[in-house]
């Protein structure tokens, strides 16, 4: 599958869930689209270290993201007077990025594979799940002053793939480790994790 390529720092897309994205930048403005005029998924990598962005040549890996990354599909909401735009990037899954297409446009465009996860929560794991739900419920009703917004974000909270989604991206404090529960391949290790980190307080509540 052809993707483009968003590079950003700390910056995470988990599946079944909505990243808002301000942009500015005359090339990913062109990205963006071009992604939602032809339907073409973007993958948002993740950038570890900034100072390591160097240019990229078809044919070859883009070494400074990593190699696995989240995609969806960009929906456009606003587009302002000085041309810059407000998008939603769905997240649909993840994938693995392979090597740079020769495409002849300003942003990187990537072969990509798919990669399968395992999405059926066990027995032993709901209850854990369950805690992590009432600890981002609480979480929403702070940080969230709007009913109807609260009210949003919690419909959207019906699968464990978006509540553990949404829970890493908004309570755990450290980027790698945001990273790290993209990479898990099995919705109970990654409610594990979860679940370890707050027990450990590595959290932002």
């Amino acid at each position: 599958m052809e993707v483009f390529l968003f590079p950003l720092v700390n910056v995470t897309l988990f599946p079944r869930t909505i990243k808002p994205l301000n942009i500015f930048e005359p090339r990913y403005l062109a990205m963006m689209k071009e992604a939602a005029a032809t339907k073409t998924p973007i993958a948002l990598g993740y950038i570890e270290d900034p100072s390591k962005v160097t240019p990229v040549n078809a044919g070859e890996p883009v070494s400074f993201v990593r190699e696995i990354a989240g995609y969806g599909y960009v929906q456009i909401i606003e587009e302002r007077v000085n041309g810059t735009l407000l998008v939603f990037l769905q997240g649909q899954g993840k994938l693995r990025l392979g090597k740079v297409i020769d495409s002849g446009t300003p942003y990187i465009v990537c072969e990509s594979s798919i990669i399968p996860e395992k999405t059926i929560l066990e027995a032993p794991q709901k209850s854990k799940l369950n805690s992590l739900q009432k600890i981002l419920t609480r979480w929403i009703h702070t940080h969230i002053s709007d009913p109807q917004q609260q009210d949003t974000f919690m419909r959207n909270l019906v699968h464990p793939e978006e509540v553990v989604g949404a829970f890493a991206s908004y309570l755990v404090r450290d980027y790698d480790l945001q990273q790290m529960v993209l990479e898990f391949n099995d919705i109970n290790e990654k409610v594990l994790f979860l679940h370890r980190l707050m027990e450990s307080n590595e959290l932002t509540v």
